[in-house]
């Protein structure tokens, strides 16, 4: 259904026209929960769990960083969801069914007794489920028709809820292990996404505002159409929805923008993983305790979450690639310091910079894509893209693990992915706006 096109509204449960504010904000709530808990647990939780479960089910760190690994069982199904996600009742029920497999492969993995089952539930179960309703699809494909104005600050918000899951989930996850067990904080983390997730989706999730007889960023139509009369803003179609070119997966395969912005995430996502998963047993392989260790990777989660604000209002103001570059390039520089830090001071500096820094990688991405290819066929994109950056971000923590079992230590394994932060920006640098390949004609309102 395009936006020349739009569907006819449907009588739904709950009256979406009739509250008092857009929307498309309660859409925002819905991707920014399910960031923090998917990323909570399976970017910074998981960091705390290293230690006592390779003890546990005597594994070494290699051979439990090859959950990551498991992950990849995820891409036959990511352009499926993602095509999903472009139908009218898609994102509901992705997002329910993926949020009680999600519960249930929490609750199951504290029962496992050998490191194979932890692959199966955790690896393969809950990274099919992760990826599903995290920032990649669920996020990136549903804020990008909700919002087109302001889809820079938007993004950032959503992606706030990633930093909000290591500022909250992940420390949850570490006294809970501190105090039951890692079993028990696994049972736990289960049942919180059965009791917050699959309900929010059943009640509130909606795919688009023309589903609903709406427009993107909750302007009335007539402010629309005058703005574009007076060539203060874009083309209009009919129904008062800004215009964008909808490129379909063959045309957006076919630039190089695509390409380009492709080996930048796989890099970005290598580097981001690979220090999420390791960063508290290095930390901890320096000397310090689970607390401090507990205490930098917090602090490092909630400089993380201004940055994300900082980066979304910026890029609706200047190129999205740019920021993006601007968040890459420096992350590669700071994140050094871990590596060169003998104390928790220094450490603590590596927080903040580190965190200022990364932070703005995941919004600027999925703004940059949606500035780039549209929002009508989102979804199908991303699913395309989805699963080669998740390649590279699934191999980063395991090649992390097999590099510390080689060497004794993290420090090269981290110096080389502080140079994929790098590349990977110079990658950005070079992906410029491609062109529309056919404009056809476009209704006015």
């Amino acid at each position: 259904m395009t936006a020349e096109n739009p569907p006819r509204p449907r009588r739904t449960p709950f009256p979406v026209r009739n509250i008092p504010f857009f929307y498309g904000w309660v859409i925002l709530g819905i991707t920014f929960s399910s960031n923090m808990i998917t990323a909570g647990i399976n970017g910074y939780g998981i960091s705390f769990f290293v230690v006592p479960m390779s003890e546990a089910l005597d594994v070494t760190r290699a051979e439990f960083s090859a959950i990551s690994l498991f992950r990849l069982a995820a891409i036959p199904v990511i352009p499926i969801v993602g095509m999903m996600l472009d139908k009218r009742e898609g994102p509901r029920y992705v997002v329910i069914f993926a949020s009680i497999a999600a519960g249930l492969a929490l609750i199951a993995a504290a029962y496992v007794q050998a490191i194979w089952q932890f692959y199966i539930v955790f690896g393969i179960v809950f990274g099919i489920v992760a990826t599903t309703m995290n920032w990649q699809l669920l996020g990136a494909a549903i804020l990008a028709k909700w919002f087109v104005r302001m889809r820079g600050r938007v993004m950032a918000i959503s992606t706030v809820g990633i930093s909000t899951g290591g500022f909250v989930i992940a420390p949850i996850a570490g006294l809970l292990i501190d105090t039951i067990g890692w079993r028990g904080a696994w049972a736990i983390l289960g049942i919180g996404i059965l009791v917050v997730l699959t309900p929010i989706a059943i009640i509130f999730m909606r795919r688009q505002p023309s589903d609903v007889g709406l427009v993107p960023d909750g302007i009335p139509q007539e402010a629309v159409r005058d703005e574009a009369a007076t060539g203060a803003g874009g083309v209009t179609v009919a129904g008062g929805e800004p215009y964008e070119y909808p490129w379909t997966v063959r045309e957006a395969l076919g630039t190089a923008a695509f390409w380009a912005m492709l080996a930048a995430q796989a890099l970005g996502q290598a580097a981001l993983f690979g220090v999420l998963f390791h960063q508290v047993a290095y930390m901890q392989d320096k000397g310090l305790s689970v607390a401090d260790a507990t205490l930098i990777a917090t602090v490092l989660a909630g400089v993380a979450i201004p940055s994300k604000m900082i980066y979304g209002f910026l890029a609706e103001r200047f190129p999205p690639r740019m920021m993006l570059a601007a968040a890459m390039i420096p992350a590669g520089f700071f994140l050094l310091l871990l590596v060169v830090a003998a104390n928790r001071e220094v450490l603590l500096v590596y927080a903040v910079l580190y965190g200022l820094t990364m932070g703005g990688f995941i919004p600027m991405v999925n703004v940059a894509l949606a500035q780039y290819f549209g929002r009508e066929h989102m979804g199908a994109i991303r699913g395309v893209a989805t699963p080669i950056a998740n390649i590279a971000g699934s191999s980063g923590p395991f090649a992390v693990g097999l590099m510390w079992q080689w060497l004794g230590d993290y420090d090269v394994s981290f110096v080389l992915l502080g140079v994929f932060w790098a590349i990977g920006g110079l990658f950005v640098l070079t992906a410029r706006q491609p062109r529309a390949p056919a404009e056809s004609p476009v209704p006015s309102a």
